[in-house]
């Protein structure tokens, strides 16, 4: 309906009245109910439809014949964005005599007010050309028990399942199919979608969210288990074939037995247990050196948590051929119920230490890996990989030369090459970090220089010393008692050494014998700035030695971001060897970054500079 430009009338004020009997309108026609008095039904109207709204009137054509449709479109802000003063959205619409629907903002601050379907995204792709989502496109079933002919869905894709991306109103009963595998027909007539006029009402679409925080059911489907079950990456998940596992509550594995479901607390001791394992093992091994931190809390989970979770018969009635991870193992049913309070209480166990940054992420900035119950933590036995072990839906992309790769390297040299000699390490050779740090680590051991009371601690030597700088403060202190953290050697190993880098660019195999480049790896360029007045750009450049077709890029993001993008030559740039720049509209780092991580540019790549003013 709206993939051509409407014509809209100058917007005007919403008496209050009027507000208030439209939303009283919405609670009962969305069947919406607040136990609480006055205050939360005045919430409930807010959050539907806000103070200060404005309305306008328009016209568009519909259908195959182009009939003119007038309506309205009801615009405001939410009053958690920006104090109530952000951007104005379009929050609903009302086209002749259909009744008013949501656009996708109002359901992304209210996610349970329409029955929520799936699809795929390359048929999301298609309904952004105006085209309707046809049976075969769905996800399911099971469905919602409110996807009925003549009823509002919203539409999310499987690898957003939370995130309303479209609104629709179905032409059968969705929710009594039983199958959409070589059925026919259309199951939703699409009448507004992410990119279409209405989202970019404005000039200034907003910004598309990664996940939508869902507490309760939609229908008759809970959206955390769906999110789960569609593929959506998240790191309270396993692995996609134990969430399926999970679903079926009571299914035989192939101990020949129902699993038994497990209680809270025993989630909760089987997740801290499988830190203690992750910390103990990494500490064991010595591999807790390659650790560099600060690191991510989705891949301190993935890396010391997950891989350690015991199988289903580690738990009664110990069923010995029930060797896979056990499918009530799922942080959303701990009682900590999601990744950042697990967090808290890990903490608060004195095992880690984390920061939250800007944006709401939380990153651990310090591992206790001499924590006593670590230390002294009876391992068990993991679970075993599934037979038939089948690769992810990355896998191909992964195996088959689709992303970057970036190697980065280092030579011995100056102060280096003394300890690459003792140990027996060519000096003009090649060598990742986690092999120099595994240098250092031999060194220690063939000095016998680990402190046998602190494994964390080692005595220094001349040699070690030469690596510190008396000038800088953080070196001082050791140098002054002749102890050092063993974790902090490996990096100053590495700063010793000169750089060196190779990039195996997408499709192009990994060559052994590719001479490596001088210098540190090179970076890619996101910079953040304000064009006439409050118009936010976001700048990229340097994504040529990636591999990365620059045009390819501002097509996608294009995509991505619902606006525009634009290619140019970077000013300033040599015209013997010309750098392109990607401009997208709007503040897009989040976008651009998850774009170049999709293709193994990792964050160490990528170099940011917001200049607006805002939260980096």
């Amino acid at each position: 309906m709206f993939k051509k430009k409407p014509n809209i009338k100058p917007s005007a004020p919403l008496r209050s009245s009027d507000r208030r009997k439209i939303a009283n309108q919405l609670i009962q026609d969305f069947n919406l109910t607040s136990d609480g008095g006055s205050a939360e039904v005045t919430a409930l109207r807010n959050r539907l439809l806000p103070e200060n709204c404005l309305s306008a009137k328009f016209t568009t054509t519909a259908g195959p014949d182009l009939a003119t449709v007038a309506g309205t479109v009801y615009v405001g802000v939410h009053p958690e964005e920006s104090g109530g003063k952000g951007e104005q959205r379009p929050l609903w619409v009302r086209a002749g005599d259909e009744e008013m629907f949501p656009t996708v903002y109002t359901l992304w601050k209210n996610p349970t007010l329409l029955p929520l379907l799936h699809t795929h995204s390359p048929v999301f792709e298609k309904l952004q050309t105006g085209a309707d989502l046809m049976v075969p496109g769905l996800i399911g079933p099971p469905f919602p028990a409110g996807a009925k002919k003549g009823e509002l869905v919203g539409i999310a894709t499987s690898e957003s399942p939370t995130v309303a991306m479209a609104v629709g109103v179905c032409d059968v009963d969705v929710c009594g199919l039983s199958k959409v595998v070589g059925e026919r027909g259309r199951a939703v007539r699409i009448v507004h979608w992410v990119g279409d006029e209405i989202f970019n009402y404005g000039g200034h679409p907003g910004f598309v969210p990664e996940s939508v925080e869902m507490p309760v059911a939609v229908g008759d489907v809970d959206v955390e288990e769906a999110a789960e079950e569609l593929g959506g990456v998240s790191l309270e998940g396993y692995d996609g074939e134990e969430k399926e596992k999970e679903k079926g509550k009571g299914k035989m594995e192939e101990g020949g037995e129902e699993i038994r479901e497990l209680n809270t607390k025993e989630i909760d001791d089987a997740f801290r247990s499988a830190t203690l394992y992750g910390l103990h093992q990494y500490f064991e091994t010595g591999e807790f050196t390659n650790v560099e931190l600060p690191i991510s809390s989705s891949q301190f989970i993935s890396t010391l948590v997950l891989p350690f979770l015991p199988p289903a018969s580690h738990f009664p009635p110990h069923n010995l051929l029930q060797t896979s991870v056990h499918p009530s193992l799922n942080i959303k049913k701990t009682s900590h119920k999601n990744a950042a309070k697990f967090f808290k209480q890990l903490e608060k166990d004195q095992l880690i230490k984390t920061k939250t940054r800007n944006g709401g992420e939380v990153v651990v900035i310090d591992i206790n890996w001499d924590h006593p119950e670590a230390k002294t933590f009876k391992s068990y036995k993991l679970p075993e990989a599934p037979k038939d072990d089948k690769k992810g839906p990355d896998a191909s992309a992964a195996g088959g030369g689709g992303l970057v790769k970036v190697v980065e390297l280092y030579r011995p040299n100056g102060k280096a090459v003394h300890i690459f000699s003792a140990v027996g390490a060519g000096t003009k050779d090649y060598y990742t970090p986690a092999e120099v740090k595994a240098i250092i680590t031999k060194y220690l051991e063939q000095e016998s220089l680990t402190n046998p009371q602190n494994k964390r601690l080692v005595r220094l030597d001349p040699t070690l010393s030469a690596l510190l700088d008396d000038r800088n403060a953080a070196d001082a202190e050791p140098l002054r008692t002749g102890q050092i953290k063993r974790d902090t050697l490996g990096e100053k190993l590495i700063k010793a050494c000169s750089p060196y880098y190779i990039v195996h660019k997408p499709g192009t195999t990994t060559d052994p014998d590719a001479k490596p480049k001088a210098g540190a790896a090179p970076k890619i360029q996101i910079l953040l700035e304000k064009r006439q007045g409050k118009k936010t750009v976001t700048r990229v450049s340097g994504v040529e030695p990636f591999g990365i077709d620059p045009r390819a890029m501002a097509e996608e993001l294009q995509k991505t971001c619902a606006g525009s993008a634009s290619v140019a030559l970077l000013n300033g740039c040599s015209p013997r060897n010309p750098v392109m720049e990607v401009t997208v509209q709007g503040p897009q780092k989040k976008a651009v970054e998850e774009y170049l991580a999709k293709r193994g540019v990792g964050a160490r790549f990528v170099w940011v500079k917001d200049t607006t003013g805002g939260k980096k």
